[in-house]
């Protein structure tokens, strides 16, 4: 299946397979339409705008900037909040809410298929992101079934400076001192620093994006 898939990468060779989580396993705008919701509606009661307009301006405004992009809710509430004043405060409950949250998210059958096949291999998860949120999604998502407690890195757990493309999740990850050679191991991921994080390790890498997982 993965040499039909990913036919540039020596399959015959690969030992281990490592996955992001948003965006690469699964659809993220499925998330983000969720979170987004509450998050509407808490800036709705300090405008005179409706909740549906301002949930699409923060949809529109993902899409068009990525998942990275740091300033959407500044954006938002400057665009529909009269009251500056209260601007800061705003934002500190969107970011709690958007931290916190519980989403309902699902793999597709074809990512299921995926991973299921994949679990011949050594198989580990290194993801990006606030700890409660990134460890709700993993629960929602049920990739317990897939990945090993001592095989996925959560770089929230241990501080910004973990984020890809730094390489302190393979201190963690224990199957890395199984003897596998990095050039047996392929990393699968839909960010620049996903590249880098994987290249920087000694990793093949695929992006998602050229060739949809989910």
């Amino acid at each position: 299946m993965m040499k039909f898939l990913f036919p540039k990468i020596p399959w015959d060779n690969i030992k281990a397979i490592g996955f992001d989580m948003d965006g690469t396993l699964y659809d993220e705008f499925e998330f983000i339409a969720q979170v987004y919701e509450p998050i509407s509606e808490l800036i709705c009661k300090e405008s005179n705008c409706k909740h549906q307009e301002i949930k699409d301006f923060m949809l529109w405004r993902w899409l068009e900037k990525g998942s990275s992009y740091p300033f959407i809710f500044s954006e938002t509430i400057d665009r529909f909040c009269a009251d500056k004043e209260s601007k800061d405060e705003l934002i500190k409950k969107s970011l709690a809410i958007f931290r916190n949250f519980e989403p309902e998210i699902s793999l597709s059958v074809r990512m299921e298929t995926i991973l299921n096949y994949c679990m011949q291999y050594e198989l580990f998860l290194v993801s990006d992101g606030s700890s409660v949120l990134q460890h709700n999604k993993f629960r929602s998502l049920r990739l317990h079934r897939f990945f090993d407690k001592e095989n996925i890195f959560i770089s929230g757990d241990y501080g910004k400076e973990s984020e890809k493309p730094s390489l302190v999740s393979l201190e963690y990850l224990q199957f890395y001192s199984k003897g596998i050679n990095k050039n047996e191991i392929v990393f699968f991921g839909d960010r620049e620093q996903d590249r880098l994080f994987a290249e920087g390790a000694g990793f093949h890498f695929v992006k998602i994006g050229d060739s949809k997982l989910y």
